[in-house]
């Protein structure tokens, strides 16, 4: 941090040499130790800074409280402007479900791309232990980023379009990645290791470089051992010492300098949070490094209990007594905030002292692709609801222009209708940040993330905006490509194997078709087109599934694709069986406290009769049972690691169908073996867990002596007994609920409490107002037929989905049409660990066929079963 105490008050003026700049006065004369003496009212210079001395003083400006501090001056130290063109950096994950990667992903939109996230291989789930985590990445993890790289073409696509491809590690749930580089900071051996292990992955890939997210500087309730850690002191206003660096933060930027040493070519950046409370952690070292730092200018209000209802990610300062709940202890910060605070130009505050030192040069800024709702809390967690903007949109198709009526300058997005509050970032908002990133000589954007913005083309865009405003007007749209026929599930019959015509559509938007091919089999046949569709022949040489894909490609290289999936039968009437991988899911986590059985299982079904059916998991045979169409057995791990659930069933025909599910079994630590509660302790920090009457709680700041469940200091976290409520946390006539807008659950009702409560019951009224009813019902696992966890089926007016929650998650039920694409989304809220039953709204409203139906927890899918609706 800085090295003396200062009080900077910034210039940001308007128009100089054609564009804005930062700008500070001539510097006075330099202080001089060999003549300290001063008298009220002498102006000097110290360390780029001005002072003017408050009474007679001998003392080093800065040191105590004689000198006044006046701004920066000369320079400011900022250093000079990129001279680059700006960097339009795109984070893509690989769980977003319902968003085509491999044909909605147009990688012309951004000039560097990080894949989100690989993740290093965590082992148990007690922070503390010694063997938390290793030195190698999560297959699960591994397998999505390479999946979505290389499955989908996301590599070969973005390396046509000239742009460059990184990955990103870490991430908001990377314990694993803090862990080691607090464990391993000053072991020059292990962080070899590390970095050879991350330069091995990129070079195997052909990547052009790593993004080091290392983000999780808060508590889990999940992971015993872990807490908040914010709030670092790193020299204050009144004179405090630099409390330093996190040991995890110094570890971070030796594996920089380690990977930046061994590979000087690869492309090295970073995700930091933007302001102090966690800012502070990090050392501003790591800058040294790195081609860029990604200031995380987002989340500034939104995403914690108390939160002021206001913009998240503002560009510019927001002004005091704005927005509700804003004051000088909860502020609204914004990008230029962060700026000054990295740059070390703040205002000196309790927990330090300026700032960082960080060359503007160095500086990239966040976009947001999401809002958040403040009508509406989390329902399980601190916060309000996060809102995709896509989402926003297609409710309020006037968002892209719809601005905070308390933004003169017109930039920042809300909607108030329909009894929401949404507060976003608007395309003009992006494109100024664009603009202003350029302006006063900084790197670029960083983009949270890229599925979430609506189709390039429209109006609304994000991405569009922000390319505009770089002078990127050439952006080419990928063609659009569909089958004809076959389509997909179709069952085609044939007594000799006979050709197949494949026949498909394509068109350009703004371009010409130059070519389409069709893969079958390992075969790639070339379309010709044969009036307004292209075809090609293809004849099968065996029963059973076969996959199709179609690509198109237009005069600039772009391409789509489509995959359908059709069925060869040999004679009518007979298909091969279908098969519906129960349990686990593919790309399930199952975590258990000691290795136990596990009920691997799959529904079989068959036009005529199921001959035979073979379970194996990883190679390994099991006996097999049966109930009704249900084919299981039970087998017990002997080891953590990734699995893969094989199914093979073969009809009375001879047709046979293999399905897979790939899983991961993990060891964790309960958590309720969390300690007591104790009066006479102090918990010092947030993030501490307790038990207390059977339940467990995390305290959210310092706290001594006061009771959790009555003080609002404590966040209940589950029952210690299994027991739960789905729709969230029970009324408790003991509690004092300070903050208004939470809400509790009683007799099976949410209400919300308007203003400060103790002991009024709900349903009397004031201060509490009901919200809705809790439509979901908690089941006994005794109740429950595997056959049935998906009913009616076939459906015409109601779908209903039986699930087993291994783990708290926010679930989400999706239900997906045959071409891949999601028709129903709807979140269901934040759930704890148990069985549930859960209907699918609007299910009677979808056309005819078949369909996927999908659960969802914490973005992982956990749960599918294919459905008809009549």
């Amino acid at each position: 941090m800085k090295p003396t105490i200062c009080t900077i008050f910034l210039l940001l003026l308007g128009t100089v040499f054609s564009h804005a700049q930062y700008n500070f006065p001539d510097c006075a004369s330099p202080w001089d130790p060999d003549n300290p003496q001063h008298v009220q009212g002498d102006q000097v210079s110290y360390n780029g800074i001005n002072y003017e001395a408050k009474y007679w003083t001998s003392s080093t400006p800065g040191s105590d409280g004689s000198w006044q501090n006046m701004g920066a001056c000369g320079d400011g130290g900022l250093g000079p402007d990129y001279d680059g063109p700006q960097r339009i950096i795109g984070y893509l994950p690989t769980w977003v479900q319902g968003y085509d990667i491999a044909n909605e992903f147009n990688p012309e939109v951004v000039t560097h791309l990080n894949v989100s996230f690989l993740m290093f291989k965590q082992n148990n789930n007690d922070y503390n232990s010694s063997n938390f985590a290793s030195i190698a990445f999560d297959a699960t993890q591994e397998y999505k980023v390479d999946s979505v790289l290389f499955d989908l073409g996301v590599y070969e696509k973005s390396k046509q379009a000239g742009v460059t491809v990184s990955v990103a590690l870490g991430g908001a749930t990377d314990f694993a990645f803090l862990w080691l580089m607090d464990r391993y900071y000053n072991n020059d051996q292990k962080l070899e290791e590390i970095a050879d292990l991350i330069l091995n992955y990129l070079d195997a890939r052909g990547l052009d470089g790593v993004d080091l997210d290392m983000e999780c500087w808060w508590a889990d309730a999940s992971i015993s051992g872990t807490s908040d850690q914010g709030g670092r002191v790193r020299g204050s206003k009144w004179g405090d010492s630099d409390q330093g660096p996190h040991q995890a933060a110094i570890g971070l930027t030796r594996l920089a300098q380690k990977l930046r040493e061994k590979d000087p070519d690869k492309l090295l950046s970073a995700a930091v949070f933007g302001t102090s409370w966690y800012g502070n952690n990090y050392d501003d070292k790591l800058v040294d490094y790195l081609d860029w730092l990604g200031l995380m200018t987002y989340d500034f209000t939104g995403s914690w209990n108390e939160s002021p209802k206001g913009p998240h990610s503002s560009l510019y300062k927001v002004p005091l007594s704005t927005y509700p709940g804003q004051s000088a202890n909860n502020p609204i910060y914004s990008a230029q905030d962060a700026l000054e605070y990295w740059m070390g130009l703040a205002e000196p505050a309790w927990n330090h002292d300026g700032g960082f030192s960080v060359p503007k040069s160095k500086l990239a800024i966040g976009v947001p692709m999401y809002g958040y709702d403040f009508s509406q809390r989390k329902p399980v967690g601190n916060g309000f609801t996060y809102v995709p903007y896509k989402d926003i949109v297609n409710e309020f198709p006037n968002a892209p222009t719809s601005y905070d009526p308390l933004d003169s300058r017109m930039l920042l997005g809300n909607v108030a209708a329909n009894g929401k509050n949404i507060y976003f970032n608007t395309p003009k908002l992006a494109g100024e940040k664009l603009e202003y990133s350029r302006d006063y000589g900084h790197q670029g954007l960083i983009i949270w993330e890229l599925t979430q913005d609506v189709p390039f083309e429209s109006e609304g865009s994000i991405m569009k905006a922000i390319n505009e405003a770089a002078g990127n007007t050439d952006i080419n749209k990928h063609p659009n490509v569909s089958w004809v026929a076959p389509v997909d599930t179709d069952t085609i019959v044939m007594e000799t194997f006979t050709p197949i015509t494949l026949q498909a559509s394509a068109s350009d938007a703004d371009g010409t078709i130059a070519g389409v091919s069709f893969e079958a089999a390992g075969a790639t046949l070339s379309g010709a087109l044969n009036g307004n569709l292209y075809e090609a022949q293809f004849t099968p040489q065996q029963y059973g599934e076969l996959t199709l894909k179609v690509t198109a490609e237009d005069n600039d290289q772009a391409t789509s694709s489509k995959i359908i999936k059709v069925y060869i039968i040999n004679e009518i009437g007979n298909q091969p069986p279908v098969v519906s991988m129960l349990s686990p899911a593919d790309g399930q986590v199952i975590e258990q406290s000691e290795f136990s059985e596990i009920r691997l299982s799959a529904s079989v079904t068959d036009d005529t009769s199921v001959q035979n059916v073979v379970l194996s998991i990883d190679g390994q045979l099991l006996n097999v049972s049966t109930a009704g169409d249900e084919y299981y057995a039970l087998w017990t791990p002997t080891a953590e690691g990734s699995y893969v659930f094989k199914v093979e069933a073969t009809d009375n025909e001879g047709s046979t169908t293999i399905s897979e599910a790939a899983f991961e079994v993990r060891l964790q630590t309960s958590t309720c073996d969390a300690p007591q509660w104790d009066a006479g302790t102090t918990y010092a920090s947030g993030g501490n867990v307790v038990q207390y009457n059977g339940k467990l709680y995390q305290n959210k700041w310092w706290t001594q002596g006061e009771v959790p469940g009555e003080a609002d200091v404590w966040e209940f976290i589950k029952n210690c007994n299994g027991e739960t409520d789905p729709c969230g946390e029970a009324w408790q006539p003991q509690k004092v609920y300070a903050a208004s807008g939470t809400e509790v659950v009683y007799e099976n009702k949410i209400y919300r409490n308007k203003w400060w409560s103790q002991g009024n019951v709900p349903t009397a009224g004031d201060p509490w107002e009901y919200v809705r009813d809790c439509d979901m019902q908690m089941l006994q696992s005794s109740s429950v037929e595997a056959g049935d966890l998906a009913y009616p089926n076939p459906f015409s007016d109601r779908l209903n989905i039986k699930i087993n929650l291994k783990q708290k998650g926010d679930v989400t039920l999706k239900l997906i049409n045959s071409e891949g694409r999601t028709v129903i989304s709807q979140y269901v809220g934040g759930l704890d660990p148990g069985w549930y039953e859960l209907t699918l709204k609007d299910s009677g409203k979808v056309k005819p066929g078949i369909y996927l139906y999908q659960v969802e927890a914490n973005g992982q899918v956990i749960g599918n079963k294919r459905v008809i609706r009549e």
